[in-house]
């Protein structure tokens, strides 16, 4: 044998060495993820349909547009593999789920996921789910929560959103339009009132409640609750339009466009140069109207929301009552009486 075929012979041993090496290695993870995680099994896929089913329901629970018109929540998912162990069964997926509703015959986005789930199945039906944790233990979770021989690919898959889209606009065919609104800022509070302080009752004395009103011109509920120390939870003064969105209720009626429009005219025209004071005496009622600003663009009236605070209209306590005196006020405050959003 000469030196070059001894080289080669050699070379060969040991690569066959490595190869031996790396099947057992892989034998041996897999036997360890197997003892982990259970075996594979098919024949279930059905099971992919069921926890789709459920994620929905339990999306559907908590979702913060679920009462808006045709609220639906659309899934696409790519299956991994099903799992067995000790009488349950584990689902493996990547589920991308976004939801819509339409409010004044257009689309609107609400909320939207991307993620990896690992399911839990008790006689096929589902039990809970996993996902994985959010910032650096991310990767940690992902490697916990999924075999080894499928963690690669969940961490590097990349989800097409094509189908889901069709999805979505052949539900929505029946709109003039399905180009989405991510951000619709008509949907932003642009007038509240309100009352809180009661020496009649608790924990209601601590609340502050009244309707809100957005930029179509729609009125809704909403109610402030107390702290846990039945203290109120905000200041009347710190409102803004994020404290409002938070706990926004039910729809009540709309504005017609004529009085809607004439509020929005004179938004722009309202004295702003007072100071807040403090009247927060929980021990007496209090009222309250307030206002967002506007701004002109192109002639356009634009409501400007973007710092989110509020002017003050009316405060008015059995004590005193202060109102903005300019004509554009008086004019708003006329039209939120005709619709009983406030007594004059």
């Amino acid at each position: 044998m000469n030196k070059k075929v001894k080289i080669v012979f050699i070379i060969s041993i040991i690569l066959l060495l490595v190869v031996g090496l790396v099947i057992c290695l892989n034998i041996d993870l897999s036997n360890k993820s197997n003892e982990k995680y259970g075996y594979w099994i098919t024949d279930n896929e059905f099971l992919y349909d069921k926890a789709i089913k459920y994620l929905k329901e339990e999306k559907y629970k908590t979702a913060n547009d679920k009462d808006k018109e045709d609220y639906q929540i659309f899934c696409d998912y790519e299956g991994f593999g099903i799992k067995e162990k000790d009488n349950k069964k584990y689902g493996y997926m990547y589920i991308l789920e976004e939801s819509y509703y339409v409010k004044h015959a257009a689309l609107h986005s609400s909320e939207k996921s991307s993620m990896p789930y690992k399911f839990i199945f008790e006689n096929n039906e589902v039990i809970g789910y996993e996902i994985p944790q959010d910032g650096s233990e991310y990767i940690t979770s992902i490697k916990e929560m999924f075999p080894n021989d499928i963690e690669h690919k969940v961490l590097n898959y990349n989800f097409n959103i094509i189908k889901l889209s069709k999805d979505v606009e052949n539900h929505y065919s029946y709109l003039e339009s399905t180009i989405i609104i991510d951000r619709d800022f008509n949907e932003d509070i642009i007038a509240i009132c309100g009352i809180y302080g009661d020496n009649i009752s608790k924990p209601e004395a601590n609340t502050i409640k009244g309707n809100c009103i957005d930029g179509y011109g729609d009125v809704y509920e909403y109610k402030i609750p107390c702290n846990e120390n039945e203290e109120l939870l905000v200041d009347f003064n710190d409102i803004d339009k994020n404290i409002i969105a938070k706990y926004q209720g039910n729809y009540i009626t709309s504005i017609s466009k004529e009085d809607f429009n004439e509020i929005k005219s004179n938004l722009s025209n309202l004295k702003k140069d007072y100071s807040n004071i403090n009247t927060t005496n929980k021990d007496t009622q209090s009222s309250f109207v307030k206002v967002l600003t506007t701004k002109q663009y192109n002639g356009d009236i634009i409501i400007d929301s973007n710092d989110g605070d509020f002017i003050d209209l009316i405060i008015y306590t059995p004590n005193f009552r202060r109102e903005n005196t300019s004509e554009s006020s008086k004019n708003i405050l006329n039209i939120l009486a005709k619709y009983n959003l406030i007594s004059r």
